[in-house]
């Protein structure tokens, strides 16, 4: 009577052991996923990445040693064999990447290549795997190899790569026909420069191109060079801030976004904002003229690149498109047909520079009499300082008077900006400014004249001041062209205006009747001087002072010495008002163009 509830009893703790047999070992099973799986995060995020595939390969076999027989489920124990074979074909251990992927299909069918981590050799190295790992059941295919399209396992679409600003990928493009690439940027992460890394269908390496402002957003074609066969071109965008720095990504290079390439594309054809679609490109056997990659109706070849791509030359450009600002943009030069001449015109220019002063001092008598009164271009000053002469010079053959010629008279340290206004002829007409400092100059008085007794008329002025600025007003015409252009002499002439002092001196003598701090007399045997008056002989700089303003004129030329940066040297005239005179200007110095 007590015997069925005894066995009831002892049925029911022999299920509960067996039961808690079965569930140990599932539980055990995946205890280390986590600890694996962090492990081949540091080993392909990091390590891989930055090419110490020595590093990655330790990370990975520590994972796999973790998991040991019964540590890891099957699906992390092939993602941790797939990513050590990944690291070997990176090495260039083909052998030992197959090998690796063999034991990933074996501890699990569905096991896949590392998207965005492939290769055409890893690819078949995955292909003959499976033919040696002959696992239970087929392995499904995920789009994580070189396969055109793809779907997720199930039917499902692909995931949306993963990014911190959205984008919306081509759905589809046309072989040999660039594809274009526009992505909208939030204000607030203040992008400046936005790059596109993009990899053709078979491609091992990937390639850059800088992608250009356009409509709301940033855009660039992918050339027809790199669209020549169907498959997928996979490409991720990074976005950096004004210090250069990566401020946001949008798709990975483990997770890129994909645009298939198609023989025949049955929606509409992609094209970037306020852009007509891109145009078909010729393939080789196939260049009828007018196409991208034939010959124009002048004998020259066009290029295959798109509006955005990079470029140096028109001819690097598809037809109908020309490189201007070091990239392929619409448009057409006067006088070209499409054949596009090779040009790097900039309409823009600044620069630096140092002018040289020289002055045409005339010849004059009387230099020192009565300065800035009857003689309002000359003042003399005591050699060494800045102590100007208040003396009385007598009339005495040889001397207070000088010759012309040519006199130092300063440097001018200058910066530019010179744009092109339109075009003239077979050049340009254009607009520019100076403006900078003058170093040199007459010194500043420090002592004023004496006054004159009973307010007779003063015998002399004090001198002008030296103020050291400059400004310039101009306009030029550049005879062959853009005011700059790659490997190419730019001549110009110009005229202007504007606001500076010049001066120049030369030594002179002179017989002062007025004594200084009891001076003694010139010796009356010396002929230097008047021997029937009294007086001292002095040795004086006699300044030749004019402006305050001045025309300008002259000629000059610039080269680039590469799509930007060039010299530019000029010789110019300026004609000081009004005081009048002329000064005689070499300028030299570095220029950017933009």
């Amino acid at each position: 009577m007590y015997l069925r509830p005894n066995r009831s009893l002892a049925a029911f703790a022999l299920a509960a052991v067996v039961l808690g047999g079965l569930a140990s070992p599932a539980i055990a099973a995946g205890e280390k996923d986590k600890e694996a799986l962090k492990l081949h995060d540091q080993a392909m995020d990091e390590d891989y990445l930055a090419v110490e595939f020595d590093k990655a390969e330790k990370k990975l076999k520590d994972a796999l040693k973790k998991c040991g027989d019964t540590g890891c489920t099957p699906a992390v124990v092939g993602k941790l064999h797939i990513a050590l074979g990944t690291v070997y074909g990176g090495s260039n251990k083909l052998d030992q990447a197959k090998e690796e992927f063999v034991l990933a299909l074996k501890a699990d069918p569905n096991a896949q290549l590392i998207s965005g981590l492939t290769t055409p050799e890893l690819t078949k190295a995955f292909e003959d795997a499976k033919k040696n790992a002959k696992p239970g059941k087929p392995a499904k295919p995920t789009g994580g190899g070189e396969e055109p399209g793809g779907e997720e396992p199930g039917g499902e679409e692909p995931k949306k790569p993963a990014g911190d600003v959205d984008h919306t990928p081509a759905a589809e493009q046309a072989v040999n026909t660039p594809v274009p690439v526009y992505i909208e940027i939030p204000e607030e992460i203040g992008a400046s420069k936005v790059t596109l890394k993009y990899k053709p269908f078979g491609a091992t390496k990937w390639k850059t191109l800088e992608m250009n402002r356009v409509g709301g957003g940033f855009g660039v074609e992918i050339p027809c060079e790199d669209v020549t066969t169907t498959g997928d071109i996979k490409y991720y965008i990074i976005i950096r801030d004004e210090a250069g720095d990566p401020a946001a990504q949008a798709g990975t290079m483990k997770d890129p976004y994909r645009v298939p390439i198609k023989r025949e594309i049955e929606g509409d054809e992609p094209s970037l904002p306020g852009k007509k679609p891109p145009r078909q490109c010729a393939e080789k056997a196939d260049c009828p003229p007018g196409l991208p990659g034939c010959e124009n109706t002048k004998g020259e070849k066009r290029g295959d690149k798109g509006w955005g791509a990079t470029c140096e030359e028109d001819v690097e450009c598809q037809s109908g498109l020309i490189c201007l600002n070091g990239s392929c943009e619409e448009g057409k030069r006067d006088g070209d047909d499409g054949g596009g001449k090779p040009s790097t015109g900039k309409k823009n220019v600044i620069g630096v520079g140092a002018q040289l002063d020289l002055m045409i001092i005339s010849s004059a008598d009387n230099v020192c009499t009565q300065q800035g009164i009857a003689n309002e271009a000359y003042y003399c000053f005591y050699p060494g300082g800045s102590e100007q002469f208040y003396g009385d010079p007598i009339a005495a053959q040889g001397t207070n008077g000088i010759q012309g010629g040519f006199a130092y008279s300063g440097i001018r340290i200058l910066a530019s900006y010179d744009r092109e206004i339109v075009k003239l002829g077979g050049g340009t007409l254009g607009a520019g400014a100076k403006f900078g400092i003058a170093l040199g100059g007459h010194p500043s008085a420090e002592n004023l004249p004496p006054k004159p007794p009973n307010d007779d008329q003063a015998l002399h002025l004090q001198a002008p001041s030296f103020p050291p600025i400059h400004g310039e007003a101009r306009v030029w015409y550049s005879f062959l062209g853009s005011p700059f252009e790659h490997r190419k002499f730019r001549p110009y002439g110009f005229i202007g205006f504007g606001v500076g002092k010049a001066s120049a001196s030369v030594p002179v003598q002179v017989c002062d009747e007025l004594q200084r701090n009891g001076e003694e007399v010139i010796d009356p045997s010396d002929d230097a001087c008047d021997r029937s008056k009294p007086a001292v002989r002095r040795d004086l700089d006699a300044y030749q002072i004019a402006g305050l303003n001045f025309i300008s004129a002259g000629g000059g030329v610039v080269y680039g010495l590469t799509p930007n940066f060039g010299f530019s040297g000029e010789l110019k005239v300026m004609f000081m008002l009004p005081t009048f005179g002329v000064i005689i200007s070499p300028t030299i110095g570095p220029v950017f163009a933009f």
